[in-house]
């Protein structure tokens, strides 16, 4: 089998269910009473197994049964959870994954030694039947009963009153009634898809009116290596053993007549309770009654299993490469499109005003349908971290409760994929930095089990992704005196910061307080990168903090990184456009309401004191134009609670506008983040607001 074609939505499929399992096992580690959860984790574990032997990677599939089997026993309640079980399987889905990974990239799949996982899986499976003696040593007594069953005809099966009408009224219309006993290989790894092959060839020869076990328990494995059918049909004995046999993995196929069965009542009774005495003493009754309450619960949710296929069978996979390109298409059509408003105001054309109208109608739809394709939900960033964190907690030896709330909030995927490094260094600095030992919360008079959360929001058009904790906050002197020590600023820098800005130091290349270096932190890139890569992105990174009741890292993250609203200002002859998002409001002042603080230029606003940043100066724009105005114009902008005033010439006005990059020769601007072409083809560059200010 080609299984190229394939790969693809193998590797993809599993790394969904490897995180379902994750996610699974940690719920599980939290109520250990839940055993609920564990059929979605053996389901999971059960769907890797006939993914990966399908694709004939057999040591995935191997590692994977293994662990089947301890989730079985803890479905059964057969064992409870514990501290070392947990662990291993942890550990497994990490080799798992590792596995997985590795075939991925064109490599093999033995990149783990599983050796020693499934030993360990073993042990763990055996020692709990074992110490529940039961178990054990019954399951020797019923695999020989079964092959015993076998050979005295086979009569392992109880017909009800409608089974042996049935069956009779075959017979009478010259029908053969097979009654087939299928015993697969003992080396089968997916019996439940050997066992539907069976089924499916069965039902092109004739009809199955009975299978012991049912249906449901065949496709759940919930069976030892052989089952029963009885089948009608016109087919002859030998022709159905031949097409069974051809089956693989198939051993044995063993047919007699189910209508002597039925016919020979005073013979059946004698075998059947004899089949069930030994059945009675080992765990094959429990099995049964066990799960007689659970089978009811399989039907109830195959409706929901139906909605989620029904649901995928009406997506569509599509690479992300078409997307941007369908983006910069849109991109296109509306600096067109605002090109043609300008035509149409400019030579007053009414009816091409009115034909705009409606096209910019339809344009603005298009846009919103093409970003709402490109937006995902940031839970798939968020659902990596709950392991990283219970892994670091261990590590550390701290305890925590980690929330996250907000999912579901929807990002681009390009910024998606970008933010995980980021957000895992603020995760990693709250549990190393922020959260203190059990030992010296309790002495603070906090919980010994620290708070962490990861909250996502939306504000506007950006979302706010937050890292909070209840540790011991950020002590801004601290921070001064470190950074003095590492010769980063001035005593005299450090003295006139408050403390807000002192503490945002920890944003410096190369900073840390960490005393030491170790695996989690101290190496002093962490926060620096965490910043530069939020503000690649056109995003910003801000702390807020108080000693002893925690510090909370907040992201903010434009919606879409390729058409915003901006205001497009004027320099002399230079047109730039600020991103609406930044922009608090426009004001127009005098040069008399410029006052003079520190060697800085500020004003006054409702109170509130505000850095004014002449753009001229700073982009060097040469003044042909010496002659000022009484009016400034000022675009006050904000970032994070940070605010600053904007001089510039004009305002032109608010416009859509389509973000091109620089490239590579020019990525080192810190002021300039992109540009635009506007409406009438000249190109207007884009401020980088946080560089700015």
């Amino acid at each position: 089998m080609d299984t190229n074609q394939y790969m693809e939505m193998f590797l993809e499929e599993s790394r969904e269910h490897l995180q379902s399992l994750n996610d699974g096992l940690l719920a599980l580690e939290n109520d250990p009473e839940e055993v609920s959860v564990v059929n979605d984790i053996f389901r999971n574990a059960h769907t890797i197994k006939g993914m990966s032997a399908t694709m004939g990677f057999t040591k995935i599939a191997e590692l994977t049964h293994d662990m089947e089997n301890v989730f079985d026993l803890l479905r059964k309640e057969q064992m409870k959870v514990n501290e070392d079980i947990m662990d291993t399987l942890f550990k497994t889905i990490d080799s798992l994954e590792q596995m997985i990974e590795s075939v991925g990239a064109g490599g093999p799949e033995d990149v783990v030694d599983i050796t020693s996982f499934a030993s360990k899986l073993s042990a763990l499976a055996s020692g709990k039947s074992i110490s529940d003696a039961a178990p054990a040593p019954a399951a020797a007594p019923a695999a020989e009963a079964a092959p015993a069953a076998a050979k005295t005809g086979a009569a392992s099966i109880e017909y009800s009153d409608t089974d042996k009408d049935v069956i009779t009224q075959a017979a009478g219309s010259g029908m053969h009634v097979h009654h087939i006993k299928v015993t697969l290989a003992s080396s089968c790894v997916l019996k439940s898809a050997r066992s539907y092959m069976v089924m499916n060839a069965l039902d092109q020869v004739g009809e199955v009116v009975k299978s012991v076990p049912p249906a449901e328990d065949l496709e759940q494995e919930k069976f030892e290596q052989s089952f029963d059918v009885v089948v009608v049909t016109d087919s002859e004995a030998k022709a159905l053993e031949e097409t069974l046999l051809a089956i693989s993995e198939v051993d044995s196929v063993e047919i007699t007549d189910a209508a002597e069965e039925v016919k020979a009542p005073e013979e059946a009774p004698a075998p059947a309770p004899a089949a069930a005495a030994p059945v009675a003493n080992v765990p094959a009754p429990t099995a049964p009654v066990a799960p007689a309450p659970k089978s009811a619960a399989p039907p109830a949710k195959k409706p929901a299993a139906d909605a989620k296929k029904l649901k995928s069978g009406q997506s569509v996979r599509v690479d992300i490469e078409k997307l941007d390109t369908l983006m910069n298409l849109m991109g296109e059509l509306v600096i067109n499109k605002v090109r043609l408003e300008q035509i149409g105001t400019t030579h007053r054309l009414t009816e091409l005003t009115e034909t705009l109208e409606q096209m910019d109608r339809v344009t603005t739809d298009l846009q919103t349908v093409v970003m709402k394709v490109r937006m995902v939900p940031v839970g798939q960033v968020f659902n990596r971290f709950p392991r990283m964190v219970r892994d670091l907690a261990k590590e550390l030896g701290k305890e925590l409760n980690l929330t996250i709330e907000g999912e579901e909030t929807e990002l681009d995927r390009t910024v998606i994929d970008e933010i995980g490094d980021p957000i895992m260094h603020l995760l990693r600095n709250s549990l190393d930095h922020g959260l203190e030992h059990p030992d010296a919360r309790e002495a603070k008079g906090k919980p010994r089990i620290g708070e962490v959360g990861l909250i996502a929001r939306h504000e506007g058009n950006n979302v706010v992704i937050m890292v909070t904790d209840d540790g011991k906050g950020i002590d801004a002197d601290v921070i001064r005196r470190k950074a003095v020590e590492k010769g980063m600023i001035s005593e005299d820098e450090a003295n006139s910061l408050d403390d807000a800005d002192a503490v945002r130091l920890i944003f410096l290349p190369g900073f840390s307080t960490a005393e030491k270096i170790t695996d989690v932190s101290g190496r002093g890139v962490g926060m620096d990168v965490v910043r530069s890569k939020i503000e690649t992105l056109g995003g910003h990174v801000d702390v807020e903090t108080k000693i002893d009741e925690g510090s909370v890292f907040k992201i903010k993250l434009p919606l879409t990184l390729a058409i915003i609203q901006a205001l497009l200002v004027k320099v002399q002859e230079e047109m730039y456009a600020i991103p609406l998002g930044s922009i608090d409001s426009t004001i127009n002042i005098t040069q008399e309401d410029i006052k003079t603080v520190r060697n800085r230029e500020v004003i006054v606003l409702r109170g509130q004191i505000i850095p004014i940043i002449r753009l001229g100066d700073i982009l060097n724009v040469p003044r042909v134009n010496e002659a000022e105005s009484d009016d400034i114009f000022v675009v006050v902008v904000h970032i994070g609670e940070r605010k600053a005033g904007i001089v510039v010439d004009n305002l032109i006005g608010q416009q859509e506008i389509v973000i091109k990059t620089l490239g590579k020769l020019l990525a080192g601007l810190k002021v300039i983040s992109g540009a635009t072409v506007l409406g009438d083809g000249r190109v207007a560059m884009i401020l980088d607001v946080s560089a700015l200010m």
